[in-house]
């Protein structure tokens, strides 16, 4: 691998980011963590190692991405990589959900990883060089119930993905799509009656699908659909493995909102 590669990865702080940065960081990556707890981005960067950068950043706030990424190219005169692994989830009957409810995921998970991307295109295209890793959801492509604004953020993830991938395949730059089922992360802490945290794939799993795409040819890299009576896999060009529904039968309980 060249020396010296730099990702950006949101949502750095927990979950799926959290891994990835262990992940690409074992591998000799130098990062740019983004979250928006400051004290955990410092407390990751100290495991991780001290020439990473964390930098505090909302994914909805068009000021801190393009902040980050200005940092990203003070500090490092280059950008590799971008994983976007920010987001939230709230679950309960569409009737019951508020415009907040709506906002918060829209934001986050569409609204956050179209500036992050739009951001970092800004510094690839020049370079004719760059690979954009997104981490969505099964639902990006599965419809579930009580999950209406999660679903329609996913879905929009997805599309917006898609679309990037067409744009820039001759501009070298590579897109890829990650599409977990539903993985033990603090995401699940607060929601009650989820799927069985012993059958969820680990943050590992899916952080070791993501930084394996970084060899994969120029172009959206589009996963399998899940099999057929599984709601719930991980894909990512061609790669899947069983995972539980993201909703169960307690789905009308669920309406707090959690990063994942």
């Amino acid at each position: 691998m060249e020396e010296n590669r730099v990702c950006l990865i949101t949502g750095a702080s927990r979950g799926i980011g959290r891994a990835t940065a262990l992940a690409l960081s074992a591998g000799g990556w130098r990062l740019v963590l983004a979250a928006r707890s400051q004290a955990a981005l410092d407390e990751l960067a100290q495991e991780t190692g001290e020439t990473h950068l964390a930098v505090a950043c909302d994914v909805t706030s068009e000021a801190d991405v393009t902040g980050v990424v200005t940092a990203t190219v003070q500090r490092f005169d280059r950008l590799d990589a971008v994983v976007c692994a920010a987001g939230v989830g709230s679950f309960g009957p569409t009737a019951e959900s508020t415009l907040a409810d709506w906002n918060a995921q829209i934001g986050a998970n569409l609204t956050g990883t179209y500036l992050t991307c739009r951001e970092a295109l800004k510094v690839m295209l020049p370079r004719r060089s760059g690979h954009l890793v997104n981490i969505l959801s099964v639902a990006s492509k599965v419809a579930f119930p009580f999950s209406a604004a999660y679903c329609a953020s996913k879905w929009g993830a997805y599309g917006l993905t898609k679309s990037l991938a067409e744009e820039v395949r001759r501009e070298g730059i590579r897109v890829t799509a990650v599409l977990p089922g539903s993985t033990d992360t603090p995401f699940w802490d607060v929601i009650q009656n989820g799927p069985p945290r012993e059958d969820m794939l680990s943050a590992v799993r899916v952080a070791e699908a993501d930084t394996l795409r970084a060899g994969s040819p120029i172009g959206c890299l589009r996963g399998r659909n899940p099999p057929k009576g599984i709601s719930g896999a991980l894909s990512c060009h061609g790669v899947a493995a069983a995972c539980p529904p993201i909703m169960g039968a307690g789905g009308r309980k669920r309406r707090e909102i959690r990063q994942r």
